[in-house]
């Protein structure tokens, strides 16, 4: 790609995480999908202590920050460790996330604190999860706690992880917890996950507010673009516009303007809602194409295939590196808000395309940010092969691979590269073919 191989001064470089997969659970919803729902994870392996980073997270972090230069390191705090019952907090995981937070500053990397990354305490699945009530108040309780413990050391917070995703494979498609298949629990959850990212931003503003600290505030929104199958059908146009609606937008633009808004007509206000994003954080993995089909209600009549002539990862999702590009265009031409790549990564098993695939993408990046777009920092998903949620441990996203018997970490030849573009703050050069991972 054309443009600048310069990566700017201050610029984030670093890796993403989540709790549930690096550490493993304890009482949480997946752990029990886990352990009571056959057929639940592809390789029917459980989380466990997935990678020990809880016990190891010292040694991964300093591998972070002096083996691959990375400045920045996302991770999620555990719900179920902080408040294992309704209300009863454990200091001793309080103090342990707050080592991490400043471990990451002591080695020269900017934390940016995921507060939902999927997993629920068991006792809030019990009561309705996210449908719950009372869960606005209960998970701003929850990350106004966590603020207090973390705050001096944090300026970026992540209230929810893809919201969209969340709802969708846990309440329309059954994937996830709490494994239901319901239109109605799907609107209903949304609606809930907004109510709890206001709900935790206010908090966390409040808390940092009486500290004076900074504090930024995001979801971690799920961009995949879609696209309709056939240019010049008429459902296929329809059924992808409103597709891209709902899963792409509405959550954004709810938090903008302050309404919980239906597909059509006005919505309602919710307190706290509106302007309270202070950035957006971006997922991007693909874009997807979608055609009409009357025999899936349960996928809101859509079919969605990888988009034609492009090389595919282990997930089947396409690799085109000018869609990122595409995809921070479109997030700043509406919402005028810096930009934070939170996640952007790919399932290869044998390393055979990470290499090409982070270049790409990094100038995917670079280029938007010669062309205005404010973007601020790329994370990358993720550091080391990890618990890959329905997947098990089947799918290969990490720069280092674990073993399994030992946990002992082992780099990839992409992270190699990945340390030479965090050091240099260059992009190499990099002449190989893209071709299918696996």
């Amino acid at each position: 790609m054309e443009g600048s191989s310069r990566i700017p001064d201050g610029f984030l470089l670093g890796c993403a995480s989540a709790a549930h997969q690096v550490e493993g659970g304890l009482e949480n919803d997946w752990t029990r999908m886990e352990r009571e729902l056959p057929g639940s994870i592809d390789d029917g392996s459980e989380s466990g202590i997935a990678c020990d980073h809880y016990h190891r997270f010292r040694s991964d972090l300093e591998l972070c920050a002096h083996v691959m230069h990375n400045n920045a390191h996302r991770f999620s705090v555990e719900w179920s460790r902080i408040e294992p019952a309704e209300g009863v907090f454990s200091g001793p995981a309080l103090a342990h996330y707050r080592d991490v937070a400043r471990t990451c500053r002591e080695l020269g990397m900017e934390p940016i604190v995921t507060l939902h990354h999927f997993t629920l305490p068991q006792w809030l699945a019990d009561a309705g999860g996210v449908l719950a009530p009372t869960a606005p108040r209960l998970f701003a309780r929850f990350a106004a706690t966590v603020a207090e413990a973390l705050g001096d050391q944090v300026r970026w917070w992540v209230t929810i992880n893809e919201p969209a995703v969340y709802v969708v494979l846990g309440h329309l498609l059954g994937v996830f917890p709490p494994n239901h298949t319901s239109l109605s629990e799907t609107r209903l959850g949304a609606r809930g996950l907004l109510r709890m990212h206001a709900a935790s931003a206010m908090a966390v503003r409040a808390v940092a507010g009486s500290h004076g600290w900074k504090a930024r505030i995001s979801i971690a929104h799920h961009e995949r673009r879609i696209r309709p199958g056939r240019a010049l059908a008429s459902l296929d146009q329809a059924i992808a516009g409103l597709s891209d609606y709902l899963f792409n937008r509405w959550f954004l633009r709810s938090c903008v303007s302050g309404r919980v808004l239906p597909p059509m007509g006005r919505g309602e206000r919710v307190t706290g809602l509106r302007d309270s994003l202070d950035y957006i954080g971006l997922n991007y993995y693909t874009e997807a194409s979608a055609e009409f089909d009357i025999t899936s209600p349960s996928r809101l009549f859509m079919r969605q295939r990888p988009p034609a002539g492009v090389p595919l990862d282990r997930f089947g999702n396409g690799i085109d590196p000018a869609c990122l590009g595409q995809a921070l265009h479109t997030l700043w031409n509406e919402f005028h808000l810096p930009i934070l790549i939170t996640e952007n990564g790919l399932a290869d098993s044998g390393d055979e395309v990470r290499t090409r695939y982070l270049v790409d993408h990094l100038s995917a990046v670079l280029k938007a940010l010669d062309q205005g777009v404010d973007v601020r920092g790329y994370m990358y998903w993720t550091q080391m092969d990890n618990f890959e949620w329905s997947k098990g441990y089947s799918q290969h996203f990490g720069l280092y691979s674990v073993e399994r018997s030992s946990m002992e970490r082992h780099a990839k030849p992409s992270a190699a590269v990945f340390a030479e573009i965090c050091q240099s703050r260059t992009l190499p050069a990099v002449t190989t073919e893209p071709s299918r991972a696996r």
